[in-house]
C-alpha cells in the first residue's frame, strides 16, 4: 500500500473515535492517510453532499485537534452546492483555518473559484458529483482553482483515461468501490434528497435501478487487484464513509491490498446494494483483466458477461431477477 494515499471519509461515529482511530494496532493507519474528509457539524447550514449525520461543534473541534497534533490532513466538504459565501467564509475564519484545516471539496465552480481567490493556502479538491469524464472538463475545473479532481465514478474503469489524466499532468483522486450504477438516472435526486436530511432506503434506490445482474456488473466498481494495476496513474484513493462499517474493515482492506487474496467484492461496496452481502458472494478473483478492459462502455454486451456469470454460485438475489439466463 502506497504511503499518504487514501483520502478517507469519516462518519460522525468515526469522528467521536478518532483517539481510537489513531491508536489502532499501534498507529497502523496513520502512515497511510492522505487526509481525512468530514462534513460541517451543522449540516442545515453547510450541508456535505451526503446525508446529515448529527455531531456538536465540541465533537469536531476536539476530532481536529486530535488530527492536527498527530499531523493528520483534514478536509472539509462543501461539496451540495447553492451555499452562501458569507456563511462560508465565516465559518472557515472562525473556527476551521484557527484548528488547522487547509482542504476543501467543492463541486460547484463558482464557489470553488471564489474560495480559490480568497484562501490561496487551501488545497481546492474537485468532487465526483461534479461528472467530469473528459480532459477538457478538468482543464475547465482547474480554470476555477481545483488542484486535486476527482473524476465521475464510472471511470474508474477506463484505463486510458485515467492514463490521459496522469499524463496531461491533472492530479486525480478517485473511488474504487462506490458501485453507483453507471451514469445513474436516480443519482443526482438522491444526492438532493440526502443533503435535506430525507433518507431512502434500498428499495427506493438501488433496487430500482440495478435491475439485473448484468448492470451490477457494469457498475462503477474494482477490485483490489485492478486497483493494484492502474496505482501508478493514481495520485489518492477516495474512500467515502460509506465504505467501511468499522475499523477492522480498513484494516481488512489494507491487508488485502498487499496479499491480492480473494474477497467478496460486497463487502466494501459503498451502495445500498451491500446490504445483500451476507447472503450473496461475488469474488474478485472471478474478474480478469479483460473484464475491466472490456466493460467501459454504456452498453451492456451480455454475452461477453455471460461467462464471467456462470462462475458465480451464490448470487440469490440476482438469480430472482427475470432475464438472467442462468
Amino acid at each position: 500500500m502506497i504511503e499518504h494515499w487514501i483520502s478517507l471519509g469519516f462518519t460522525a461515529n468515526w469522528i467521536r473515535e478518532i483517539k481510537n482511530f489513531i491508536n489502532y494496532k499501534k498507529g497502523f493507519f496513520i502512515p497511510f492517510i492522505h487526509d481525512i474528509h468530514f462534513a460541517h457539524f451543522d449540516a442545515n447550514l453547510i450541508p456535505s453532499g451526503r446525508s446529515p449525520q448529527r455531531m456538536t461543534e465540541k465533537e469536531v473541534k476536539y476530532f481536529l485537534k486530535i488530527c492536527s497534533i498527530n499531523g493528520l490532513k483534514t478536509t472539509l466538504l462543501l461539496n451540495s452546492g447553492d451555499y452562501d459565501l458569507f456563511t462560508v467564509i465565516n465559518i472557515l475564519d472562525s473556527f476551521y483555518l484557527p484548528l488547522g484545516v487547509r482542504s476543501v471539496v467543492i463541486s460547484d465552480k463558482s464557489l470553488a473559484r471564489k474560495i480559490s481567490s480568497l484562501y490561496p493556502e487551501l488545497l481546492i479538491q474537485g468532487s465526483c458529483i461534479s461528472y467530469i469524464d473528459t480532459i477538457y472538463g478538468l482543464l475547465e475545473e482547474k480554470s476555477y482553482g481545483i488542484e486535486l479532481h476527482n473524476p465521475a465514478t464510472w471511470t474508474i474503469r477506463n484505463m486510458p483515461f485515467i492514463k490521459s489524466v496522469n499524463e496531461s499532468g491533472y492530479k486525480q483522486k478517485l473511488i474504487p468501490f462506490e458501485g453507483c450504477v453507471r451514469k445513474c438516472e436516480l443519482e443526482g435526486w438522491h444526492r438532493n434528497e440526502a443533503v435535506k436530511g430525507r433518507y431512502h432506503d434500498f428499495d427506493a434506490t438501488c433496487k430500482r435501478v440495478v435491475t439485473s445482474i448484468y448492470v451490477f456488473l457494469m457498475s462503477s466498481w474494482v477490485t483490489i487487484e485492478q486497483l493494484r494495476r492502474m496505482e501508478s496513474y493514481i495520485d489518492v484513493l477516495k474512500l467515502p464513509r460509506n465504505t467501511f462499517d468499522n475499523f477492522d474493515e480498513f484494516y481488512r482492506f489494507i491487508n488485502l491490498y498487499e496479499t491480492n487474496e480473494p474477497y467478496n467484492i460486497l463487502d466494501f461496496y459503498g451502495t445500498f446494494l451491500s446490504q445483500i452481502k451476507k447472503d450473496n458472494v461475488i469474488m474478485s478473483n472471478v474478474f480478469d483483466d479483460s473484464f475491466f478492459d472490456n466493460t467501459i462502455s454504456d452498453k451492456i454486451n451480455q454475452d461477453f458477461l455471460m461467462p464471467y456469470i456462470k462462475k458465480l454460485d451464490r448470487i440469490p438475489y440476482f438469480k430472482k431477477m427475470d432475464g438472467m439466463g442462468v
